[in-house]
Order: C-alpha cells, then sequence, then structure tokens
C-alpha cells in the first residue's frame, strides 16, 4: 500500500491525516539539542565516521561513535595490540583463541573500511604484527591441525572459520591501504584453504560436522567471501570456481548458526556479483523468502543466534542441540543483525526490489540498534516470550559482535543516498551528510514543532553541480502520507516505482522538506495484521508498529508495569491523548518518539498512564525487560 500524498497546508504548516490513528505520538521538542550534543560527544570520542562519500550524523553518529570509541579506548577488555592478535599469536590465553583470525580479522576489516580518528596507526601496526604469524603453508593458528578427511572435525572447522573471517579483514585492508605485503600474505592464506578444500568437500566431513554449531560445515561455507574478495584484488578469476563449486555444500536452515548461514549467503551473491550466475542470485533470493516467510525470522525483523528455536516438529535431540551452543533459552546475535541487515541492503542493490531496503530498515531500528548495548559493544539478548528479558550472563561479544556490528555501517551508509548526474535517491531517512564530490547534501531529522504521528526529515542542497537535477525520494509502506515542502512552499511529485520525484533547478540553499505520517499496524503471533480500529473490548495479544518503529514497554522506564502477574495487563491507546513534548532535559533523546497509553493492570483495577517507546531506545538499558507482545483491548 502506498502512502497517500497530499500537499494540503494551513496558516500553521503542514496538516497531518489522523484518520489510521487511535493515540498519538511525538517527536521531542529537545532534538536539536539533543542532536548538537551528540555531534559534540562523537567527535571527542575520536570517530571521523566516514564511508562511501558519506558522512554519519546525529543519531547515526552517536551509534558509530559508541562503537569505533569501544575499539580504541574502551576497556575491559582492552582492545591492545596483543589482544587483537592473540587468536593468531595463540598467546595470551583468551576466549575462542581457537578460532585463529576471527577477532583480529574483523577488527582490522571494520577499521579500515570505517576509519574512526587516530585508527590509522594503530590498525598499521596490528597488521605489521599479524603477517609475522602466518604458517608456511599459508594458515594461521594451530599448524599441527592435519586436514585430511578422515580427520576433520570441529577444532578444523573453527581454524577455517578465524582464517576465513582474516582473509576477508586482510583484503578489506588491502582495499583501503593498496599495501603489497598484505595482498601477498591473503594470496598465501587463500592458497592453503583451496588446498584444504577437496577434503572438506567429502561427505563424510560434512555428515560428521552436523549439529556442530559454530564449528560445524557453515565454517567451510563462509569461505565464499574471502574467495571472492581475493577474486577481486588479483583478478584470478579460477577462484571464482573454487567459490562455485562450495554452494552446493551449504545446507538447509534446520538447526545451523544463523551467522555463519548469513555469512554464506551473502558470498554467494558477492559470487553472483562476479559472474552473472543467474542460479546463485536464485539461490540467495530462495533462502531469503523461506527465511522471512519462517518461524526462524522474529518480530524484531531479523534472526536469533540458532535456527530452530520456534520451528515446529523439532526432536528433544534438536532443541538440545541448539541449547548446548547457545544457551537454554533462545537469544539474538549482533552477527546475525549485522549479517541480515547487510544481505537485505546488497539484494536491494542488486535487484532494485524494495522490499528487501524496508527489511534492511526494519532490521536496523528494531534488531540491530536494541541489540546494541551503552558500551558499544554488540552481543546477545535473551529473547523470551514477551520480547528481551534479564539474563545473569550479559554477553557483551566483544570477540566477534562488537567487530561484525561496527562492519555493518559502511554498508548502511552506502546505501542511504545513491546515484549520481541528473538523479539522486534518498533511499534511507538517515541523518547523514552525503557528496559525490558535485553534489553536496544534509539529511536531518527536524528538531521540533512535528504533530502527533507525523516525523519530519529536511535535506539541505550546500552544493549542487548540475541545476536541473530529479530528486527521488522513497516513499516508505510505513506512512500513511507524504506531504514534500521546498523552500517551505509544498511541490507536487510524480510517484513512480516506490519513490516520488521532484525536478526543478537546484541551488545551494534550497531545503526539501519532508513530513511523513507513521501509519500504526497491529501484528498478531500468526504475521498477519489489522489497524486500531479493530481493537475490540476483547483484549487480543499483538505487536504494534508505528511507523517503521516496532514499539514496547520496558522495566526501567516504566517499572510498575511489570509488577506480578503483569502479563496480564491490558493496555489501551485512548482516542484523543494528549500530546506534551518531552522537556529539554529528557533522558530520551535518540529517538524522542513516544505513544501515550494507559493499561488496566492484571492484578488489579484502575486506570494508569503507559509511554510505549521504540524499542531501538532501550539499547540505553542493560540488561531489563523490554516487551513487544501485550495485551491490547
Amino acid at each position: 500500500m502506498e502512502p497517500k500524498m497530499t500537499n494540503e497546508q494551513d496558516n500553521k504548516g503542514y496538516r497531518f491525516n489522523r484518520r489510521r490513528f487511535v493515540g498519538s505520538a511525538l517527536l521531542a521538542g529537545a532534538l536539536a539539542e539533543a542532536q548538537a550534543q551528540t555531534e559534540k560527544k562523537v567527535q571527542s570520542a575520536g570517530a571521523a565516521i566516514k564511508g562511501a562519500g558519506c558522512q554519519a550524523a546525529g543519531q547515526l553518529a552517536e551509534r558509530v561513535g559508541l562503537t569505533a570509541q569501544r575499539l580504541l579506548s574502551g576497556q575491559i577488555p582492552e582492545f591492545s595490540r596483543e589482544f587483537v592478535l592473540a587468536d593468531v599469536a595463540l598467546a595470551p590465553e583468551r576466549r575462542f583463541n581457537e578460532y585463529s583470525g576471527d577477532l583480529s580479522g574483523r577488527y582490522i576489516g571494520a577499521l579500515a573500511l570505517l576509519p574512526a580518528r587516530q585508527s590509522g596507526q594503530r590498525l598499521e601496526a596490528v597488521v605489521k604484527e599479524l603477517i609475522g604469524h602466518q604458517r608456511p603453508d599459508g594458515r594461521f593458528g594451530d599448524a599441527h591441525l592435519v586436514f585430511k578427511a578422515d580427520q576433520i572435525g570441529p577444532k578444523h572447522m573453527a581454524l577455517l572459520w578465524g582464517n576465513g573471517r582474516l582473509l576477508v579483514g586482510l583484503l578489506e585492508y588491502y582495499e583501503a591501504s593498496r599495501d603489497q605485503k598484505v595482498l601477498e600474505t591473503a594470496r598465501r592464506l587463500g592458497r592453503f584453504l583451496l588446498a584444504v578444500r577437496e577434503d572438506c568437500s567429502e561427505p563424510s566431513v560434512l555428515r560428521r560436522l552436523e549439529g556442530q554449531g559454530a564449528s560445524g560445515y557453515i565454517c567451510f561455507t563462509q569461505l565464499i567471501e574471502g574467495l571472492v574478495l581475493l577474486k577481486r584484488a588479483t583478478g584470478d578469476v579460477t577462484l571464482l570456481k573454487a567459490a562455485s563449486s562450495i554452494v552446493p555444500l551449504l545446507q538447509p536452515r534446520g538447526i545451523q548458526h544463523a551467522h555463519g548461514y548469513l555469512c554464506t549467503l551473502r558470498g554467494i551473491l558477492m559470487l553472483y556479483e562476479e559472474t552473472k550466475e543467474p542460479g546463485h542470485l536464485a539461490f540467495v533470493e530462495d533462502a531469503y523468502r523461506d527465511l522471512v516467510r519462517s518461524p526462524d525470522f522474529t518480530e524484531f525483523g531479523s534472526v536469533l543466534e540458532y535456527f530452530g528455536w520456534k520451528s515446529s516438529g523439532r526432536s528433544d535431540a534438536d532443541r538440545s542441540t541448539i541449547a548446548q551452543a547457545s544457551g537454554k533459552e533462545a537469544r539474538d546475535e549482533g552477527c546475525g543483525h549485522a549479517d541480515f541487515l547487510r544481505l537485505s541492503l546488497a539484494l536491494w542493490k542488486q535487484t532494485g526490489k524494495l522490499e528487501y531496503l524496508e527489511r534492511a530498515e526494519s532490521c536496523l531500528w528494531n534488531a540491530f540498534y536494541l541489540n546494541q548495548f551503552r558500551s558499544g559493544d554488540f552481543g546477545h539478548h535473551v529473547c523470551s516470550g514477551p520480547g528481551v528479558k534479564p539474563t545473569d550472563n550479559l554477553a557483551r561479544a566483544w570477540w566477534c559482535c562488537t567487530m561484525h556490528g561496527y562492519r555493518a555501517f559502511p554498508d548502511l551508509l552506502g546505501g542511504v543516498v545513491t546515484g549520481t548526474g541528473q538523479e539522486i535517491r534518498v533511499n534511507l531517512y538517515e541523518e547523514v551528510d552525503w557528496s559525490d564530490g558535485a553534489n553536496v547534501l544534509k539529511l536531518r531529522r527536524a528538531p521540533r514543532g512535528a504533530r502527533p504521528g507525523e516525523w519530519r526529515f529536511s535535506i539541505d542542497v550546500n552544493q549542487a553541480a548540475i541545476r536541473s537535477a530529479v530528486f527521488a525520494l522513497r516513499l516508505p509502506r510505513w506512512a500513511d502520507e507524504v506531504g514534500v515542502l521546498v523552500n517551505g512552499q509544498p511541490v507536487a511529485i510524480q510517484s513512480q516505482e516506490g519513490y516520488g520525484k521532484i525536478e526543478r533547478a537546484w541551488r545551494p540553499g534550497d531545503r526539501i522538506e519532508l513530513r511523513l505520517g507513521c501509519r500504526l499496524v497491529f501484528r498478531r503471533e500468526d504475521g498477519t495484521t489489522f489497524p486500531a480500529e479493530q481493537l475490540t473490548a476483547k483484549p487480543v495479544q499483538a505487536s504494534l508498529m508505528l511507523g517503521p518503529w516496532l514499539m514496547g514497554v520496558d522495566s526501567v522506564r516504566e517499572p510498575l508495569f511489570f509488577g506480578e502477574p503483569w502479563q496480564g495487563n491490558v493496555v489501551h491507546l485512548g482516542k484523543s491523548a494528549a500530546v506534551t513534548p518531552l522537556s529539554a532535559d529528557s533522558a530520551d533523546p535518540s529517538i524522542g518518539l513516544v505513544l501515550p497509553a494507559s493499561y488496566v493492570h492484571g492484578g488489579f483495577t484502575g486506570q494508569h498512564s503507559l509511554k510505549m517507546r521504540p524499542v531501538a531506545d532501550a539499547y540505553r538499558h542493560d540488561n531489563a525487560i523490554v516487551a513487544v507482545w501485550l495485551r491490547f483491548g
């Protein structure tokens, strides 16, 4: 359903259509001040935050800066050179050293593609020392592991996983530096991986590794990504043939590790980009389609750490296997969210299908951002029936997710604005400063003055190389209405293939303002949706989307909501709830969106006030309850 286009304006500005709303929402009046404070904080943290001609600003800069600061100056553990290289030096002891090259490769690649201030010299020293740990046969790590089909097991897969991640990281570093010593190191590592490919491809090896989780066969299939990158760096097309031979070996999702499975799909899509073999694209699209239609796809718009938790028909043995690998309760993983986000963006770029872009946006706001800790780490959260719940084993996954989460930001920055010359497309409404060398744009959320249920976004033209050009603005399906103003005056736009187009003579100083009416939609557990008008006195279990945001209630800001027996609470969205801007000293500047509501507690009578917020804002509160499946009446 496309949003309704409107140019309606009164003497106070744009008039929002409330027909689809029961209840209301707001954007914080303090957002401008919070944004300025955020940018100052990020700059002082030392994050340059640039990628693909795009520099993060506002909340996006805060998110990137948190993780950049964690990687460069965070403590406990500190990412010292000795600590980063422990998985190739095999000393000092730390968790997961047997995945040789995993942490070090991710660290190198992430900071190479999205440098933070003063990270260059540090990376150069890390890479120089890392090269010295390469074994004579090209591998990194345990030199005594023999890669013969009758001997290959989980320890071999762990080494392959780490070496595969390291190959990717080295080649990403080479892409940024053009350091020939790094390329030669990557070549030697590639030759080692090719040498073990035949033995690893034996059916007996595949059978032996079933149910081994993060040390299973996906440690081998994920090598496709590195082999494709090596071909791009060297021009050796034989690497594509080797990568293609691995594709049929990827097993169905089953109870696999989601991160490894999605890494493999990303690699196959990269292989398609090089070969244009339609079968590779079809393979990825079919796997993606099957995933998002399955119980393995969550209400947060992403995946759990392991597939199979919610699938019917699983045996006790299957569930025991998952529990041994992931814990007794289902949890998510920052790596999986980063992979799903990157895979969705890559599919959109290859196919032009907006479904993939929309799923990337949903994953970003409702899974990826929730997963990030206020320390800047990414990691794991326990996913309970109602949403997310506290755990006695808080997993800020410094060994993988922190770097892999950071690695997703360059892909995101590369998708916000695309195109050059006669048509510039705004695909994602993220705060950035964008330039193609000739045109310079500044994209920002409006700081104040938004009406209920309306999200405002501005695009400032700071430099325009071509006077007559088309701006194509994505018309999100989560918007009821889209109003567009240029220099304060409403304009008509041409709706075409999910974008609204404006053509005119652009000049520096021009401003485009979008006013997006956020659609409010309830989703049942079976995936069907319904509007607020269909709520009745009989409570229904559902989650709630307001525009692109999954709304929830968290135990830090609404502690009394969670008093026993809170699962019986019934939430009501009032028909004329008052809208009051958040105060200037608000502790919630990151999104600043609040949906006023009330509830009747499951243990006693009476209407009690409640504020629902996007789950993305809950990252500020470690180890809290975040309830998204609620009873609405």
